[in-house]
């Protein structure tokens, strides 16, 4: 199964970038008295951060980096 190319990448990384832009404005919001926030705007924004960080390997492979599975295995015994 191939991963996403280079485009849905971006996309996906500019949308996570976008909902933590808005799940911050609204945390700005005043609240209407007496209502509760049944979904919390830091936990949006965390799970969209981690979303972007995860999707930065991915990002690095694409664009001609190392594969960091592949050094990780190849390291495995560096400093025995």
């Amino acid at each position: 199964m191939s991963g996403p190319d280079l485009f849905c990448t971006l996309l996906i990384m500019g949308a996570g970038a976008v909902i933590i832009a808005v799940a911050g404005w609204w945390s700005r919001r005043p609240r209407v008295p007496g209502t509760i926030r049944w979904i919390s705007p830091t936990a949006i924004q965390f799970l969209a951060l981690i979303i972007i960080v995860l999707l930065v390997p991915h990002l690095i492979g694409l664009m001609g980096g190392q594969d960091f599975a592949a050094h990780i295995s190849a390291n495995r015994s560096y400093g025995r």
